[in-house]
Formats: structure tokens, C-alpha cells, sequence
């Protein structure tokens, strides 16, 4: 008997597994299309995970520069979740480019870069990078969120671990590019009320979030909605 409780008790402190997908979105930049997002995860070792995003700019000026961003989360999971141990990013277009990287070391120190700024600096718990920080959530809400409650997530970002907050608002059924969805709204805690971020994450697709909208103090809105999903289990299709 207390052989199956322990085993209960480890079951029940154990973060609900993302199991590996591909995803594509279409981008929109105040209501008109700006491009595609392609999202994969994949296991790429037994516990280690590549949490990737490409997003290429295909419609106006962001076509015509030939705009890419692309991230990179490598992470290990253990019994409280996903935890970050390699983030790149890196956004091109003609004439410019940026990057920036994150490390960090099986005993918490971090290693940080941003243009020319540099950051050193550790964690005493697992974190995550503000990429990976989307499978944060929807591990949490898989493990059970009521509405009104708040989410925390440790970010590791500019030279300091900080916890992210999100409040789950309520339940909304949104039109998508796979047709309608159930989900969870949620919402960032910010200390900026002029810039806002909502995602709606649907537990028929693992909790991720099918439509992601950022709205800035100038009035400008990014969206990405989801137009398909695919479990990477899912059997091929037959050749056309």
C-alpha cells in the first residue's frame, strides 16, 4: 500500500507530457497576412527535445525584404517539466540581421547574449527561455487551471530569471484555419497595461495555443492562427 502511494504521489507532481507535433500559422500584422510560421517539437535524444519556429514574411514589405525569423529551444524534461538548456534566435532581412543566445549549464550558471550586452548569471531552478515559455503554459493548464487563476513561469531573459505570469480568463470557441476550436483564453500579467498578449490554447491539440495575438501601445497587432496541426505519430499520408 504505500508502495502505490508514493507511486501516486510522484504521478501527481509530474508535469503531463507534450508529445512531439508539427504546426502551421498563418501570420497577420493588423488584419492583413504577412506571412507563415512553420512550429515543430522533437525529441531528439531519450529527455531531450528541439522546440523550433520559422516564420518567413511572404506578403508585403516583410516579403519584399525577405524577412525570416527563426528560434531554437533545446530543452530537457524531467518530472516538473520542460527546462531550457540552449535558446538561438535569429531574425533576417536584406540589410540586417539579428541574433541572440542563451545557454545554460547543468548547474544553473547562464550564459547570455544580445547584440553587444553581455549577461552571466545562474538559476537555482529549472527555467525556461521566453520561446520555450508557450509549452510552460500549456503544461500547466494540461495539469489542471481553474479560470481566474494566475500561471507562473520562470523566464530566464536579460540577465535575470523572473517569473512570467498568466491568467487564465475563461473558455472561447475561435475560428481557426482547422475550423472551430474549443479553448482556454489566456492572458500575460504585464507591467505595461498598454501592451498585451492573448493566447487560446485548446486541450484537443495538448494544450498549445492555436491562436497567439500581440497587441503593442502603438496601436500595431501581430496575430498567428493556427491552419493545421499534426501529431508527429500521425500515419503518412497515401502519395497523391
Amino acid at each position: 500500500m504505500r508502495t502505490v502511494l508514493m507511486s501516486l504521489c510522484l504521478l501527481s507532481t509530474q508535469a503531463l507530457a507534450i508529445d512531439p507535433f508539427s504546426a502551421t500559422f498563418d501570420v497577420s500584422r493588423n488584419n492583413k497576412a504577412l506571412g507563415t510560421m512553420e512550429m515543430t517539437l522533437r525529441e531528439t535524444s531519450p529527455g531531450s527535445f528541439e522546440f523550433a519556429s520559422r516564420t518567413e514574411g511572404t506578403e508585403g514589405m516583410a516579403g519584399f525584404l525577405s524577412a525570416s525569423i527563426e528560434e531554437r529551444s533545446q530543452l530537457q524534461r524531467g518530472a516538473a517539466g520542460y527546462a531550457t538548456t540552449r535558446y538561438r534566435y535569429q531574425q533576417k532581412m536584406v540589410g540586417r540581421k539579428r541574433e541572440r543566445s542563451l545557454d545554460v549549464a547543468a548547474d544553473g550558471a547562464i550564459a547570455e547574449r544580445e547584440k553587444d550586452d553581455r549577461w552571466s548569471y545562474r538559476a537555482s531552478n529549472p527555467v525556461l527561455d521566453r520561446h520555450a515559455a508557450v509549452l510552460g503554459v500549456a503544461e500547466k493548464l494540461a495539469d489542471g487551471a481553474n479560470v481566474g487563476s494566475v500561471l507562473s513561469i520562470d523566464v530566464a531573459l536579460r540577465g535575470e530569471v523572473s517569473p512570467w505570469r498568466f491568467l487564465v480568463v475563461g473558455h472561447e470557441t475561435i475560428q481557426t484555419g482547422s475550423g472551430k476550436i474549443a479553448t482556454i483564453r489566456v492572458e500575460r500579467v504585464r507591467d505595461n497595461p498598454n501592451r498585451k498578449t492573448v493566447s487560446w490554447h485548446a486541450p484537443s491539440y495538448q494544450y498549445l495555443p492555436v491562436k497567439v495575438e500581440q497587441s503593442e501601445p502603438d496601436g500595431e497587432t501581430m496575430a498567428s492562427v493556427l491552419k493545421r496541426f499534426v501529431p508527429a505519430n500521425a500515419p503518412a499520408r497515401p502519395p497523391q
